[in-house]
């Protein structure tokens, strides 16, 4: 029996010596919470001290109950003890590992496991403080997907989602030196810290664009993203990381709009950006105030010698007091989210300028541009159906102008609302035909009654035997499949006369007549010589067209030689 009691002496006392080291364990953990863990040890070691002295006094003595059940009561003490310890060890390495997952996912984006924002600025500070001690350069890279919205929503966020995890794991295949962080910033915008200067900075950008070029292969189909990159360098394009990531952000959306795969700051490129900034702001009041206008021009048959329909063209009646035209701040009214609410305007503006004409005895189609927005947007046409029950218009005089390239990107969803405006009866129109994405399948599928030619084709047949060559294949294309044909930037009578050698069914530009407000407009302008004599007045030329009085409807058209 004495020999029992001194092993549940001899054993409690190995089992406070382990828990010995798992207080140890802690404390190499977590210096804040030591203090306590190590007066715990001290009590530990009092109590080894205890078990040993005890266990020298029982076996100087005789055996009695009183010895065998302390013996009990300290083997289950000394069980306690390491039983407490090794729990608490257990539960701190939990937390700690908790803690970790919890750190990771505050710093780490959750589709692509790459640093996040945060995580990309804490390592830019550090890197910036470091470069600044050493004189070193640092190339700050930001980047954004192109054409990644329209896949998005084509074809869905888990597509989308899919197409993001594949694009950083290239790009993470690209950038694999310890000194470098790759990030995802958000969206299909990704950030880069280089420790290097700007050529090898332009170097990797080119590879970059090697590595996203390769088509993605996507439930069977290869599809293509383009990237836009902006370069900011320390210390020449800013000395703290919020300048510089603004800077490569500047930089960024410059090589967007120029379309290039990347653009190194510059200070004219933070001007322009403050510039676009602004005007973005003046848009959404110009809305609110009604400061755009329409003006238009008219569309002239070779045949009948007399304007057939107009194109409403917008201008923005700025409140300095000169007009803004399209090409300036139609991007930024898509940036702006401001699309379909300016595109409705448009459409009611127009409406009520043919009902007003109706009124006054003048039946003319007027022609309106659509964007890109427009044609994916599937509530549109019941958008455009509620204005024509609203002016009352029979849907025939109301023609809307498509352009080639907003038929690419989801070719599904822009059928489908093509189709509905028109079934709404609606006449369509593909403008800017042969600017690159030009195909007879196209034709084919979307229910177009006209095609205008853009006039860079236009202003070069007379000089360039390809254009030329397209324009007569455009024509014999489109009166092939029963389409009329529209010849825009017609300048002067040599353009004019070859137009009707090739059987061109109608011709638009400053030849004929400048695009003017509609009060220049008058019931018979349509039947009677003269009429909007010198609309220059409201609307000058651009300094590359030498200005002219119009010609609208009533020039003599040449006979075609043979």
């Amino acid at each position: 029996m004495k020999f029992l009691c001194t092993a549940l002496i001899f054993i409690g006392v190995i089992l406070l010596a382990l828990s010995l080291f798992c207080i140890k364990k802690i404390c190499d953990k977590n210096d804040r919470i030591c203090t306590g863990w190590k007066f715990l040890a001290f009590l530990v070691l009092l109590f080894i001290g205890g078990y040993m002295t005890y266990g020298f006094m029982m076996n100087e003595s005789a055996m009695s109950m009183d010895n065998i059940i302390t013996s009990l009561i300290l083997f289950g003490g000394a069980i306690f003890v390491i039983t407490v310890v090794r729990l608490s060890n257990i539960t701190i390495d939990h937390m700690d590992l908790l803690a970790r997952k919890e750190r990771h996912r505050a710093t780490h984006d959750e589709l692509t496991e790459l640093p996040n924002r945060t995580l990309f600025q804490e390592r830019l500070d550090s890197t910036l403080a470091m470069c600044r001690r050493n004189r070193e350069p640092l190339a700050i890279l930001m980047m954004d997907l192109v054409r990644f919205k329209e896949i998005n929503d084509s074809l869905g966020h888990f597509y989308g989602d899919y197409l993001l995890q594949e694009v950083a794991h290239r790009l993470s295949r690209v950038f694999r030196r310890e000194s470098d962080t790759l990030a995802r910033l958000g969206g299909d915008e990704f950030g880069v810290l280089l420790r290097s200067g700007e050529e090898e900075a332009i170097r990797m950008c080119q590879h970059i664009a090697e590595v996203i070029d390769q088509p993605f292969m996507i439930e069977g189909h290869n599809l293509n993203v383009g990237i836009s990159i902006g370069i900011a360098i320390f210390p020449e394009h800013g000395q703290d990381s919020e300048t510089l990531i603004q800077h490569a952000d500047i930089a960024m959306y410059e090589a967007k709009r120029n379309e290039v795969v990347y653009s190194v700051f510059d200070a004219e490129q933070d001007r322009s950006t403050w510039n676009r900034l602004i005007m973005v702001g003046q848009l959404r009041d110009a809305v609110k105030r009604k400061q755009f206008v329409l003006h238009y021009q008219p569309k002239v048959a070779l045949q009948q010698k007399e304007p057939c329909s107009l194109e409403a063209l917008i201008r923005w009646h700025h409140p300095q007091g000169k007009y803004i035209y399209p090409n300036d701040f139609i991007p930024l009214v898509e940036q702006a989210g401001l699309s379909k609410t300016l595109t409705l305007w448009v459409l009611g503006e127009a409406m009520g300028q043919i009902k007003k004409w109706s009124r006054e005895s003048v039946s003319l189609t007027v022609s309106v541009n659509l964007s890109i927005k427009n044609l994916h947007d599937l509530d549109f046409p019941a958008a455009v159906r509620k204005l024509l029950d609203k002016f009352e218009l029979d849907p025939s005089q109301l023609c809307l102008e498509l352009t080639e390239s907003s038929m690419v990107m989801d070719q599904e969803r822009v059928f489908k609302v093509v189709h509905m405006l028109r079934d709404l009866g609606i006449r369509l129109s593909m403008d800017d035909f042969g600017t690159g994405y030009s195909s007879i399948a196209y034709l084919r599928k979307f229910p177009v009654q006209e095609i205008k030619i853009d006039k860079s084709l236009i202003r070069d047949i007379l000089d360039n035997e390809d254009s030329k060559a397209i324009v007569q294949s455009t024509i014999d294309l489109a009166h092939s499949i029963d389409c009329c044909v529209v010849a825009e930037g017609v300048e002067n009578e040599q353009i004019l006369r070859q137009l009707t050698q090739m059987g061109c069914d109608m011709i638009q530009g400053f030849y004929v007549c400048r695009p003017c407000q509609p009060t220049n407009w008058s019931p018979g302008c349509a039947r009677r010589p003269g009429a909007n004599r010198n609309p220059d007045v409201l609307h000058p030329a651009p300094p590359v067209v030498r200005p002219r009085p119009s010609r609208f409807f009533f020039i003599a058209i040449p006979p075609a030689t043979s």
